[in-house]
């Protein structure tokens, strides 16, 4: 391994000594609402974004796509020679209902207790900032950037990044580069950092039956067809509960660990108990021992129902039959499937059951993606993870959740790793109080600041 050299140990520490600057600056791109769903100021945390990077001494640009949010991308050289590095973030967020759940107010971002609260300070805002602040460390101290980067910031992958494969179709000569930070990066539930090297795909439709103009009197429950029974029954065909998914050739092309994929599951620090109390659940579906628990966790796809609406959902009684019905399903896929195939075979399945009348929505479709751990990415990152931590990072194959990683593994061919992050599995993404641990953000600023030196 590589020493930590007076460089590095300058910028670690300027770091230090400007943490409650750096905090400030989340602080102002947290609070700043961009959320993609509800298409809420995403314009003007572009811009925000935008000058952030011209403060850095970055090429900056705003790139408008057509039907999406202005991507930002910018650039800046590295030592001469020197290789460069793609990094994908996201400057979108999730929608911060259930409001009445929060804490805190979801855009005024609040310290309390060694922790920063607000929507977007993990994901993604926290880990854009972070990389930020890597770089200013890393220059204003008197170090230099050694890769050259090329760097690109979208306002949709909360929303699966539709507009995503076109774009990089038309301009695939922008982001060339020998390897590519991902967005994210996470820790055990005992604080342990970890690299992850590849997503799930991801396949997200919509059921939406309506059966007439207004909700019946429940008296009519005998003639009249309630499509909640009938959404009920759809889903009933396609899962079990035994958790079997039903859908013919579903599990056709799943992927099993290889041997060394193996060897990193059985090594790598892991409890069934910590990620049960991070996540707040009383149990976990079929709980086994530690290594068949994250087994499945990384290599079993998923149908997932995300949401179910119908009726009356206020309080007390109201006797109807309502007029109108939806379920919203997401399933995660692992490697070598790929959602065209898996929207194919659903379509079938409800056809082969009586269901194709029922009006199907694609939201989003992403392939799953993997980088081999040999790459040199993957390599740089194990080593500045070890520099700043002092032991070694869980290093997984692949993360459970999803991004359009694929597009960048597969249509540009760059090695692409998630880790050098400020997150942990207790951070609440996507749900209240949303929230990261202060002494991780500096510790991730850290390791973000040997691979700016190394790469």
């Amino acid at each position: 391994m590589r020493g930590i050299n007076e460089e590095i140990k300058s910028a670690w520490k300027y770091a230090d000594g400007h943490l409650d600057n750096f905090l400030e600056e989340l602080k102002e791109l947290v609070s700043q609402p961009s959320v993609s769903a509800q298409n809420l100021g995403l314009k003007e945390c572009a811009e925000l974004v935008r000058s952030k990077m011209v403060q850095l001494g970055m090429d900056v640009k705003l790139i408008p796509i057509e039907g999406a949010p202005d991507a930002v991308y910018s650039e800046l050289k590295g030592s001469p020679g020197s290789n460069t590095l793609v990094i994908y973030n996201h400057y979108d967020v999730q929608p911060a209902e259930p409001l009445e759940e929060w804490k805190t107010e979801p855009f005024r971002p609040t310290e309390k207790d060694g922790m920063l609260f607000g929507r977007g300070v993990g994901d993604d805002k926290g880990e854009l900032v972070a990389r930020f602040n890597a770089i200013k460390s890393l220059i204003d101290s008197g170090g230099s950037l050694k890769p050259s980067l090329k760097w690109f910031v979208e306002g949709e992958e909360e929303v699966g990044s539709p507009h995503l494969h076109a774009f990089i179709n038309k301009n695939r000569s922008l982001l060339k580069g020998d390897g590519c930070l991902w967005e994210g990066g996470d820790r055990s539930s005992s604080g342990r950092s970890e690299i992850h090297l590849g997503v799930k795909g991801l396949l997200y439709v919509e059921f939406r039956l309506k059966v007439g103009e207004k909700d019946q009197h429940s008296q009519y429950g005998t003639i009249a067809p309630n499509p909640s029974w009938r959404l009920v029954n759809l889903l009933k065909t396609i899962k079990n509960e035994n958790e079997k998914i039903l859908i013919e050739g579903f599990y056709e092309d799943v992927a099993k660990p290889t041997s060394q994929e193996k060897k990193f599951l059985k090594e790598n620090e892991f409890s069934t108990e910590g990620l049960r109390k991070s996540l707040e659940i009383k149990y976990l579906l079929k709980e086994k021992d530690d290594v068949s628990t994250i087994t499945k966790h990384l290599y079993s796809p998923t149908a997932n129902i995300a949401g179910f609406g119908a009726g009356y959902l206020g309080e007390g009684a109201k006797t109807i039959v309502p007029r109108e019905a939806f379920v919203k399903m997401d399933f995660r896929l692992v490697a070598n499937m790929r959602a065209l195939d898996i929207e194919r075979k659903l379509r079938k399945h409800l056809k082969k059951f009586g269901f194709d009348d029922v009006p199907l929505n694609i939201y989003s479709k992403e392939d799953p993606a993997k980088t081999p751990v040999e790459s040199y990415i993957a390599q740089t990152m194990i080593e500045c993870t070890e520099m700043v931590e002092k032991v070694k990072p869980n290093v997984w194959p692949t993360v459970a959740g999803t991004g359009p990683m694929s597009l960048f593994t597969k249509e540009l061919k760059l090695p692409t790793a998630m880790g050098l992050g400020i997150n942990y599995p207790g951070a609440g993404f996507h749900a209240p109080n949303e929230h990261i641990i202060i002494d991780y953000y500096m510790r991730g600023i850290k390791q973000l600041i040997c691979l700016f030196a190394m790469f």
